[in-house]
């Protein structure tokens, strides 16, 4: 049974690895917002300009492939800041 100890220890150091990585990445993800269907010609500013009003940005990460539309992945400081620009709307003057 000693000889099983060290493998039972590190079983359970990579299962709590497992856990607080995924509770990471879960409160990551409530603070990205996934943003479609932007004009391939797109700039990183413009994407940030429509954001900025709800809150601290962290990261943007645009796309723009070579066949629009073009898309970006907005993760904001706070939960409350996405969910702010989720429910009230990115307005766009037309």
């Amino acid at each position: 049974m000693q000889f099983l100890l060290p493998f039972i220890v590190i079983l359970f150091k990579i299962l709590c690895l497992l856990f607080t990585t995924k509770e990471t990445m879960s409160s990551r993800n409530s603070r990205t917002i996934y943003v479609g269907n932007l004009p391939g010609d797109i700039l990183l500013s413009e994407v940030e300009d429509l954001f900025y009003k709800y809150g601290r940005i962290v990261n943007i990460d645009l796309k723009n492939p070579p066949r629009p539309p073009g898309y970006a992945f907005v993760e904001c400081e706070d939960i409350h800041d996405a969910e702010d620009a989720i429910y009230k709307g990115v307005e766009t003057s037309p």
